[in-house]
């Protein structure tokens, strides 16, 4: 008897234990996840203002002239975010294990990898690289050196950031987000205040703009170089390791994971590619300001996504599956109801916003805008899912299945535009692949580890489809209503609201439920 109520008590200990940390942990991504949002809507109200301006300052040639150079920039920038995605995943997994030395190899063994990855860079750069814009680039011939200026710069600044993914993927395994927004906030400041000084300057403002944006761009690196020297001094020592297992699992995962993340790029360029083929620049324009502007409300979902990957690795790493489980279902769901909060008043209103925007919309952006969201929106259900299988390691099928039926979609809408469907059947095509990924996703998740696709459905799937529904009555009302600026501002402000309603009342579960209401009662109404 006293046995069974000793283990009774040892139970309900560490029960409240449990839920004790999963509090502090969901704290901890709140956190975060608004760090991150006042990043993103900081960074995005900058970059928007600075490309006119820049614009402006340079001219469009010399604009133009960058944009191509920067092109390489584009590219390695793509590659950073892999290796940084590879870094934190392995330091996130050593660190739920509480193995010190085990995050200390993977630091060094990632910082030899990226090392010797900045050097190759710097050689492909000046051999490879300048071959190419004196043999190839369409450029004017007196912009030759301006082009080689330019380009060296760019390659300086991708090396330096090469440098610095091991420490900022430390940076972001320990979930100190607040340190990475606060830099990109103050590059994105100082890169504005480059663009405005142009406006003063008499001379070569193509160069100046070049040499200075590398200057600015030296700054991050460093901080997170001396963060990580000051904060993580025993996680970040030099030291040689010979471990060939670890080198292999560490190159094997970065390299499946380029595999799926150059099948995600390859999504929208061979689209572009495609429309052109079949009908000109002037559609590919409208393809490519879709893009932009789903891209941006992309983001405000992928926001909270990049807050709780390091909290999944970690719950896995420690042994702790249903919290692993938990979370995925938590990323996938508010994913969802974050991206449609921001998509909803776009999609309601899309032609306005274009031409409110542009001063001439190009052929087929509303729907191509439409269609693009959407098929976001059916990529962002299962928004924990990757993060699950990045976790356990084991990624070389699921980035070949995925990625092959994403590419597949490409010969799919060719042969459909062949036989004259309309440019935005390419889009309909990756959406069906979109559609077949899902089931895809969770089923190869399932052979990993103990997840529950029916639990994982009721959960997240249900609660996404009770909040979406009531919501599309919104776009059979507004057609009551004259268009412009009254509806816009209206359906906009009731859609937010709707979509924050219907969550509360139906999208979350009793205890979030409970959770949101102690919130606001210690926060606000207390006070």
């Amino acid at each position: 008897m006293h046995l069974k109520l000793f283990s009774d008590k040892e139970h309900i200990y560490r029960k409240s234990k449990i839920e004790q940390t999963s509090v502090s942990y969901n704290k901890i991504i709140l956190k975060n996840s608004l760090i991150l949002y006042v990043r993103l809507f900081i960074t995005s109200i900058i970059g928007l203002v600075s490309v006119r301006f820049i614009l402006t300052a340079l001219g469009a040639s010399d604009y133009g002239l960058y944009s191509v150079i920067g092109g390489i920039v584009f590219m390695m920038a793509f590659l950073n975010n892999v290796m940084i995605s590879s870094t934190y995943r392995f330091v996130a997994y050593e660190l739920g294990t509480g193995n010190t030395d085990g995050v200390n190899k993977v630091f060094n063994i990632s910082l030899v990898f990226h090392i010797i990855l900045a050097v190759l860079t710097g050689l492909l750069a000046e051999t490879v690289g300048i071959f190419y814009i004196k043999k190839y680039l369409n450029i004017p011939t007196d912009k030759l050196i301006d082009a080689l200026f330019v380009f060296r710069m760019s390659i300086i600044a991708t090396i330096l950031s090469i440098f610095s993914i091991p420490y900022q993927g430390l940076i972001t395994a320990k979930e100190k987000f607040t340190i990475i927004a606060t830099m990109e906030v103050i590059r994105s400041i100082l890169g504005l205040c480059v663009v405005l000084f142009l406006f003063y300057y008499s001379g070569n403002k193509l160069r100046l703009y070049a040499f200075l944006i590398t200057i600015i761009s030296v700054i991050p690196p460093a901080i997170y170089y001396l963060y990580c020297k000051w904060n993580y001094r025993k996680l970040v020592k030099w030291q040689f390791q010979r471990d060939k297992k670890k080198y292999n699992e560490i190159i094997g995962f970065s390299g499946w994971v380029l595999l799926g993340a150059s099948a995600n790029a390859a999504e929208t360029k061979i689209s572009e590619i495609i429309i052109n083929l079949f009908f000109g620049t002037l559609i590919n324009a409208g393809f490519a300001i879709s893009s932009n502007i789903n891209n941006v409300i992309k983001n405000f979902a992928e926001s909270l996504n990049k807050a709780v990957i390091p909290q999944i690795t970690k719950s896995y790493s420690s042994g702790n599956p249903s919290r692993t489980i938990d979370l995925v279902i938590f990323s996938s769901k508010y994913s969802f109801f974050l991206m449609l909060l921001t998509a909803a008043p776009l999609l309601l209103e899309t032609k306005y916003v274009l031409e409110l925007w542009l001063k001439e919309v190009p052929p087929n952006t509303v729907i191509f805008v439409q269609l693009m969201i959407i098929n976001t929106m059916i990529e962002v259900m299962n928004a924990g899912v990757p993060a699950a299988v990045h976790a356990t390691g084991k990624i070389k099928h699921y980035q070949i299945v995925l990625g092959t039926i994403k590419l597949l979609a490409s010969p799919a809408a060719y042969f459909l535009l062949k036989t004259g469907h309309e440019s935005y059947t390419i889009i309909i095509a990756f959406t069906v692949s979109a559609v077949i990924n899902l089931v895809v996703q969770q089923i190869i998740l399932k052979k990993l580890i103990q997840f529950n696709i029916k639990e994982f459905i009721m959960r997240a799937y249900v609660k996404m489809l009770y909040v979406l529904f009531p919501i599309t009555s919104l776009f059979f009302i507004q057609h009551m209503f004259k268009p412009g600026i009254y509806r816009f501002v209206g359906f906009s402000a009731v859609s937010v609201l709707f979509t924050i309603v219907m969550v509360y009342a139906v999208g979350i579960s009793n205890s979030e439920r409970d959770s949101v209401r102690y919130f606001i009662t210690n926060k606000f109404i207390k006070k």
